[in-house]
């Protein structure tokens, strides 16, 4: 029950503290590489600490293995292109295409992770967004 009128200078010394609940990060699992491992530490970093669950681990470290065959296939892409060794149409249009691949998987990835900026947005957010930027009258409404 709260005292009437101003607080002692004991009362005030001995203002109790609410524990705060601080989110532990996910740490990187075992089974990925150690590239694929500072992928995912740059990844949770970049993030508040509770935006990754351990249910979603399993997503993020196939994203952080599919980032690291991406920098693979883009490494063969530039060696073809450089033109070291005999040029092969079909093994360049084949890295094109596994290329092609992995950047749809990336990208499917960081949309169910919700890592790319469009799919943070909420309806209210985007209306939001939407008048922040619209700056008068369109010509045609005059």
């Amino acid at each position: 029950m709260k005292k009437p009128g101003r607080r002692s200078a004991a009362d005030l010394e001995t203002i109790g503290l609410k524990p705060v609940a601080i989110a532990a990060r996910l740490e990187a699992p075992y089974d990925i590489s150690d590239e694929a491992a500072d992928v995912w530490r740059q990844v949770v970093e970049s993030l508040p600490a509770d935006w990754f669950t351990p249910a979603s681990a399993p997503v993020l470290a196939q994203y952080c293995r599919t980032v690291i065959a991406a920098r693979r296939v883009a490494q063969l892409v530039h060696q073809a292109e450089r033109g070291e060794g005999e040029y092969d149409v079909d093994y360049h249009l084949k890295l094109l295409q596994a290329q092609d691949r992995i950047s749809s998987t990336i990208k499917a990835l960081a949309a169910s992770l919700r890592l790319t900026p469009q799919s943070r947005y909420t309806p209210q957010r985007a209306a939001t967004q939407a008048a922040a930027h619209k700056a008068g009258p369109m010509p045609w409404e005059f």
